[in-house]
């Protein structure tokens, strides 16, 4: 089941108005924590109405968001397709004002991202694919194909990997794995970024790699999962196995690695 792109596009458009209104106000947010301690918006709250009031009219399944009741794994585990939100995605960019922050609707079916649509509300710009088709779409321009890097090229023409990494979050398995990549493939740019922007710039070819090794929720990256998927890139378990969604105890996500092309053989060097 593919869902009408354009349908889902206007309803994460309205949902980023939504978000642009706070956010543009002086007193543009009211924080609270969740029980993880991660922060809490109005504008989290205005674009989960919006989005889960809307995808019912678009195909009425269940809805899994991050601001709302998660269904225990008996109940989930039954489900044959659901829609799996994150009505904003980088609240701490949001808070900060750095404009890093996406509107993420992925569609899953069979425990796999089948569908997904990220927009970012400050670049009204859109990543979306299913079913081996990939776009991106900036404001009124018409929307365009996009295809991941091939790292070999990359490397041919700069000797260089570029690596997205989080603007939150560093550890030292992540700078061994830097002194691993340039010890065995070519000097690593790395790429500060917020939010799911990283896995869609990954889909556009704008970087080789994103690792990441603390815990993330399903709904963080199932979207991107999708559009990268669709692309031609993965995203793998650190013990480079694929990811499902909805299917286990727990909805959260050890870390992984978003690779943008699958045939280049990664495994020795992100295993190892």
């Amino acid at each position: 089941m593919q869902p009408n792109y354009e349908a889902v596009m206007r309803l994460a458009k309205l949902a980023g108005e939504a978000i642009i209104t706070i956010y543009e106000r002086s007193d543009y947010t009211t924080v609270t924590e969740k029980e993880d301690n991660s922060p809490l918006t109005d504008a989290d709250l205005a674009a989960n109405q919006i989005i889960c009031d809307g995808l019912q009219s678009i195909a009425d399944i269940p809805i899994i968001s991050e601001e709302a009741h998660i269904p225990d794994q008996e109940v989930r585990k039954q489900w044959q397709r659901f829609w799996l939100v994150d009505p904003l995605d980088g609240t701490k960019e949001f808070i900060d004002r750095n404009g890093e922050f996406t509107v993420n609707i992925a569609l899953i079916e069979e425990g796999q991202p089948t569908f997904g649509l990220i927009y970012a509300p400050v670049l009204d710009t859109f990543y979306y694919g299913g079913d081996d088709k990939a776009y991106m779409k900036k404001g009124d321009e018409p929307a365009v194909s996009i295809k991941p890097s091939q790292p070999l090229s990359q490397i041919r023409e700069s000797n260089t990997i570029r690596m997205f990494v989080s603007r939150r979050h560093t550890d030292d398995q992540m700078e061994l794995l830097r002194d691993r990549l340039e010890e065995k493939l070519a000097h690593v740019a790395a790429i500060p970024l917020g939010s799911s922007l990283k896995i869609a710039q990954l889909a556009n070819g704008e970087g080789e790699l994103y690792p990441r090794f603390g815990n993330v929720s399903e709904w963080d990256i199932a979207a991107g999962h999708a559009i990268l998927r669709a692309a031609g890139g993965e995203i793998l378990s650190r013990q480079f196995e694929g990811i499902e969604y909805g299917r286990k105890p727990s909805m959260i996500v050890p870390g992984f690695f978003a690779v943008g092309s699958i045939d280049f053989d990664w495994r020795p060097i992100l295993l190892t």
